[in-house]
């Protein structure tokens, strides 16, 4: 499967066949039988091995614990960009990491792409003293009622989730079932991401993207989405369209996994593209310690598969993967003829 970098961002995509595609009732992680568990984990192996992605409900996460994340999202990207309940969390008082990215900011996966989306981001929820030992800032929120609270009840329980997911992909790379899970504690880059795509008319272009095509640097991400318009590559590089009305969550795999199992197990690349509704998303990236060095792990590797990936961190993964994007954004912002690269390009 190709990394970002490798990624065709200009080919077409093609429906999947609602009926095949992986949705699987989590019930049995959290209340099942041992049997009804070891089931489950052997149709999710399946599901990356022969599509590369899957849907999932029935999990920890409470319906109305979304629905008030989702009105939170929206009561805070209905303000207008020049208010100082976005402008006083903007990114750049916090090195671009967290806090609210305007739309056209977002960095550029693929060269010579603008992105139409805006988001908020938080990492996890540190107090000041673990902060200072990870050498990370606090996260930064609006002042608005009840929004800090709403989102950190919905990122605790799909960290919950995440934790759950964890412990499927351990036994599935032949682990301890709670390797990936103890490998990601405070010094883990466990980002939230809440993302608005407003309404885009633009030509579909390959320089007007919903966001540019891309593989996630993290082990595994869990999306929430309330419209169509992701798409995914499948387990033969094709790009397919993600359904937005089955299960609850979409689970796509990261690079982290894809290094582990020595490319056995493959990163899911994905894209959002233009569309004349608006889109939200809840995402979760589920990452591993920043400072853990990921590599093929033993039994994936033999005389007639050496390793494919060089041992990285995390955090360097993610440094040398943003480096990249942030530099196309400059690239990209350099290139527009006027103050909104959308009309500029149309």
């Amino acid at each position: 499967m190709p990394s970002t970098e490798q990624l065709d961002h200009k080919a077409p995509s093609r429906p999947l066949d609602r009926e095949s595609i992986p949705n699987f009732d989590l019930r049995p992680l959290f209340s099942g039988s041992d049997t009804e568990r070891a089931a489950l984990v052997q149709a999710i192996r399946a599901a990356c091995l022969e599509t590369g992605f899957f849907y999932i409900h029935n999990s920890c996460v409470e319906g109305s614990v979304i629905e008030k994340t989702l009105a939170a999202m929206k009561s805070f990207f209905d303000l207008p960009d020049d208010s100082p309940l976005k402008q006083d969390i903007h990114n750049k008082h916090v090195n671009g990491l967290k806090g609210w990215t305007p739309i056209f900011e977002e960095p550029a996966y693929q060269k010579d792409t603008v992105a139409h989306l805006e988001s908020f981001d938080i990492s996890q929820q540190l107090t000041p003293e673990q902060c200072k030992s990870v050498g990370i800032d606090p996260n930064i929120w609006p002042d608005l009622p009840e929004f800090k609270n709403e989102v950190l009840d919905y990122n605790a329980q799909v960290t919950r989730l995440g934790r759950a997911i964890s412990e499927v992909f351990s036994e599935i790379l032949g682990l301890e079932r709670g390797f990936i899970s103890e490998h990601s504690g405070i010094r883990a880059p466990r980002t939230m991401r809440l993302l608005h795509y407003p309404a885009n008319d633009a030509p579909a272009d390959t320089r007007n993207v919903g966001i540019a095509a891309h593989t996630d640097f993290e082990c595994f991400t869990i999306m929430n989405q309330t419209a169509p318009g992701l798409e995914l590559t499948d387990i033969n590089g094709d790009w397919r369209e993600a359904p937005s009305d089955i299960g609850t969550f979409t689970i796509i795999l990261g690079d982290m996994i894809e290094r582990f199992s020595n490319g056995w197990l493959k990163a899911t690349g994905h894209r959002v593209v233009n569309t004349p509704w608006t889109r939200y998303s809840m995402i979760l990236f589920f990452a591993i310690d920043g400072d853990y060095q990921v590599a093929p792990l033993p039994h994936f590797v033999s005389a007639e598969n050496p390793p494919q990936y060089e041992a990285v961190t995390q955090d360097a993964h993610i440094r040398r993967e943003m480096d990249r994007a942030n530099a196309y954004l400059e690239m990209a912002s350099d290139q527009s003829l006027g103050s909104n690269p959308v009309e500029a390009s149309t």
